[in-house]
């Protein structure tokens, strides 16, 4: 029974473990299908774009006005987490602040109108790049609320993955939606196993 038991504890720690380590960034291959819902803002389109991710359809907001492209242009670019941009990965903007403003609008986008998401996009396009495109009043008052300082640190590893060109000018810096976590998931189902292993010992002894 003491053998089962540490052998229990030894797994539940190693699975805390994988879900506290910071994540490495991959690199992958990026698409531009095409504006997808995206609305025409300031003579751009701004909303979620249709872009393929190692071949799968995604959606995508560009937190990067100053880069044009056009559709079907690819590009690589390095998946970063939240983990990955606190620990000072070569994002295309400099300060984990910023993406922790964007993170927190983006966090948003799910549920608001394709209208509501331009506006939205507009002020992240100018925490970014200030002044990089005109802000609607309604995307000066988002402006105006993610960098009131309520937000500079706000936790966005559930919401978003930053996909960042390499190198950086070949392609525009995605910000896409992400699912929940795998090691959550490992860890849910690692959990079950576990009970199953304590079960069939109880039934043993």
């Amino acid at each position: 029974m003491k053998r089962i038991s540490l052998a229990v504890s030894v797994a539940v720690i190693s699975m805390m473990a994988m879900t506290s380590s910071p994540a490495l960034a991959v690199a992958v291959n990026v698409q531009f299908i095409n504006q997808g819902t995206s609305v025409p803002y300031h003579g751009v389109y701004a909303g979620y774009y249709n872009v393929k991710v190692d071949g799968v359809d995604t959606l995508a907001l560009c937190d990067d006005f100053l880069t044009g492209i056009s559709y079907g242009q690819s590009w690589t670019a390095n998946e970063f987490t939240y983990a990955d941009v606190a620990g000072g990965a070569s994002t295309k903007f400099l300060g984990t602040q910023k993406y922790s403003q964007a993170g927190w609008l983006f966090s948003q986008t799910a549920s608001a109108t394709p209208l509501m998401r331009a506006q939205m996009q507009g002020a992240i396009w100018n925490i970014m790049s200030l002044g990089s495109v005109v802000m609607d009043p309604l995307a000066q008052s988002f402006y105006n609320q993610a960098t009131s300082g309520a937000y500079d640190t706000y936790d966005w590893s559930g919401v978003m993955k930053v996909l960042t060109p390499a190198p950086s000018m070949s392609g525009q810096e995605f910000l896409t939606p992400v699912p929940e976590p795998a090691p959550i998931l490992l860890f849910s189902s690692g959990l079950a196993v576990l009970m199953g292993i304590v079960g069939i010992s109880r039934r043993k002894a």
